[in-house]
């Protein structure tokens, strides 16, 4: 079968990867001149395949008002005349309850899990290299009510066969010894040991790489979609500024831009891009070398190599990918701040991405009303923790074949 995926990112070069292996014929439409430019690029390195509470969620709810206009704070929505923007917040409010929020996280979990097995399968078999690093990932916190909470959500997840240690300030110093001058207090950790770090974009550059060379895959680069065409139920061709593409079955993983190839097909998904921002410096001796998550500022820090990569926040401004000085100086700060020995120098770069985001958390995997048409799209934040799970899943439904885990909470019907 002969399959299009639209987007060259960690997802539809995750998928492209599965499909081929599988002895299907398969080619990918992408912007970009390379694999992995846009989301996948620079983002936080951490595979957090235990993280699985939603951004909605009863405990977000109180803060959003307050860090409505904090140019510092996690989470920063700007007010703007966008009916997509609106109707997005009003769902993800309607998403912070108790109920809704545990059930989206059983969703994530489940995907989360099943992901880290599949990456499992595809670091063995492409026997890639991207920096890929599986000692877990430390949950730092300075505030005892956000520890507790998080405790409250880890004991949560065990009982879904996520395993967790609650760590008080001694332990976490004897995880991580950087932390033993930290420039702030810390009441406690979380450590979660099946999470892993990795180079999201070396992954995917080299697994492109091994799709075009071991499977003859065809990627289109700097290739711009126009739209998409239907007719009698199914996708009859995708419409580039360099000509059509045809194919028997077609795949949206155009990440935050999804929506607006998907509107004109009649399919409204409640994907809006979330901006975040990565900022990476040369790792020294002083830097920490497990990967830690700050649960204050919702900053992970991981070590990529020489490199030391922190990446964090959320703001809803629409479409700009403009690195906004005011945003990228707090995680400047708490990096500093945390680890005052550091001594860093100037960052070796500044970055700024626009995650998919679903207003409930889980991504959008599967059919459409159009027969030959799938989306593996609106990951979030976790695109480089699922693009393995997600891959295998939509393999698996346009193959045909039962799925491995149920697709409860993740297909569009949801809405």
């Amino acid at each position: 079968m002969k399959i299009l995926i639209l987007g060259a990112g960690v997802i539809g070069v995750s998928a492209a990867y599965v499909l081929a292996s599988r002895g299907h014929q398969v080619e990918i439409i992408e912007r970009q001149g390379a694999s992995g430019c846009e989301t996948s690029f620079a983002n936080g390195g951490q595979l957090s395949f235990s993280h699985a509470e939603p951004w909605a969620n009863p405990g977000v709810l109180p803060k959003v008002f307050k860090w409505m206009f904090k140019e510092d704070a996690p989470l920063v929505f700007r007010p703007r005349a966008d009916m997509d923007m609106i109707s997005w917040s009003l769902k993800f409010l309607a998403n912070c309850t108790t109920g809704k929020a545990h059930a989206n996280s059983v969703s994530l979990l489940r995907l989360n899990l099943y992901s880290k097995k599949m990456m499992e399968k595809i670091r063995t078999y492409s026997g890639i290299k991207f920096d890929n690093r599986r000692e877990g990932i430390l949950h730092l916190f300075s505030q005892q009510a956000d520890f507790n909470h998080a405790v409250d959500q880890a004991r949560f997840q065990e009982k879904l066969g996520c395993p967790a240690e609650v760590a008080d300030y001694k332990k976490c110093v004897q995880l991580e010894p950087a932390l033993e001058h930290a420039g702030k207090p810390i009441v406690g950790g979380i450590f979660q040991p099946l999470d892993e770090s990795g180079d999201a974009y070396s992954f995917t550059q080299e697994l492109a790489k091994k799709c075009e060379s071991e499977f003859k895959s065809v990627i289109h680069y700097n290739t711009q979609v126009r739209s998409i065409n239907a007719s009698g139920g199914r996708i009859t061709s995708v419409t580039t500024d360099k000509g059509d593409h045809t194919a028997d079955a077609y795949i949206m993983s155009l990440g935050s831009y999804s929506p607006i190839y998907l509107k004109p097909l009649g399919i409204r998904v409640p994907i809006y891009p979330m901006k975040g921002y990565s900022v990476t410096f040369a790792a020294n001796h002083f830097a920490p070398g497990l990967r830690l998550t700050d649960g204050e500022h919702k900053i992970v820090y991981s070590r990529l190599g020489d490199r030391l990569r922190i990446a964090g926040t959320a703001e809803f401004a629409g479409y700009n990918t403009q690195v906004r000085p005011e945003r990228v100086a707090p995680i400047v700060r708490a990096v500093k701040g945390l680890f005052p020995k550091c001594e860093f120098g100037d960052p070796i770069s500044e970055w700024a991405c626009l995650r998919p985001s679903t207003p409930d958390g889980p991504p959008i995997i599967g059919k459409t009303k159009y027969s030959n048409f799938y989306m593996n799209t609106g990951h979030g934040t976790l695109g480089w923790t699922q693009c393995a799970g997600s891959a295998s899943l939509i393999a698996d439904i346009i193959d045909g074949r039962p799925t491995e885990i149920s697709l409860d909470g993740l297909t569009v019907d949801r809405y």
